[in-house]
């Protein structure tokens, strides 16, 4: 169950002036629907949260979701993605340079939605485990190398088809889950770096 909440996250993923790297916060609303019948609607919403707000600078982040478990990730800019949980007193480590899921074909596509301002492109995505929708502003973006190594969660495609831009939509419906995020706040603000610090927990591996 921990790592399907992982990968639910990650695809929860994830600007203006200009054409500048995005550093600062983002928040995202996020409905989440459990496919594998681990949990209900009602229980992701209670557990995993609606709320998702992110920590962006260069290769580094930081997610919060706003559920019971308080869920945090912590990426340092390397390979590895650290985890969190309410109530639990060790850090569960993933790689975030590793992926089962590969792409098999996708389409750009134009769309007549604009959120907060951006009018957005669309990216459609198949892959082995379903398929993905990327709605996307190139004024909001950080480098196109930023996560070149993300194979979680689909991270480098995206950022390299639409040239390093974050998502501002994704819906997504894949094996284990169906989830849709949508942008609502965009704050830009320098970060220090002690925000992306992990805490100091007993690592251990995610469970499969």
């Amino acid at each position: 169950m921990k790592k399907i909440i992982i990968l639910l996250i990650l695809f929860l993923q994830f600007s203006t002036y200009s054409q500048e790297d995005f550093e600062g916060i983002l928040k995202f609303k996020i409905k989440i629907q459990d496919k594998t019948g681990q949990m209900t609607d009602e229980q992701t919403d209670m557990y995993v949260g609606n709320l998702q707000t992110y920590y962006l600078k260069g290769k580094k982040y930081k997610s919060e979701m706003n559920g019971m478990l308080k869920m945090m990730t912590y990426h340092e800019g390397k390979d590895t993605l650290f985890t969190k949980m309410n109530g639990v007193n060790t850090l569960m480590y993933s790689l975030s340079d590793e992926s089962e899921e590969k792409v098999i074909s996708y389409e750009f596509k134009k769309t007549d939605k604009v959120v907060l301002g951006y009018k957005c492109e669309l990216l459609e995505v198949k892959t082995n485990k379903g398929f993905h929708q990327y709605y996307f502003n190139k004024d909001l973006k950080n480098s196109p190398t930023a996560y070149e190594n993300h194979k979680m969660g689909l991270w480098d495609f995206f950022t390299e088809k639409t040239g390093g831009a974050l998502s501002i939509i994704q819906i997504s419906d894949v094996e284990d889950f169906k989830s849709s995020i949508e942008l609502i706040s965009v704050d830009r603000k320098k970060l220090d770096d002690s925000t992306f610090v992990k805490p100091n927990l007993p690592i251990v591996k995610m469970p499969e």
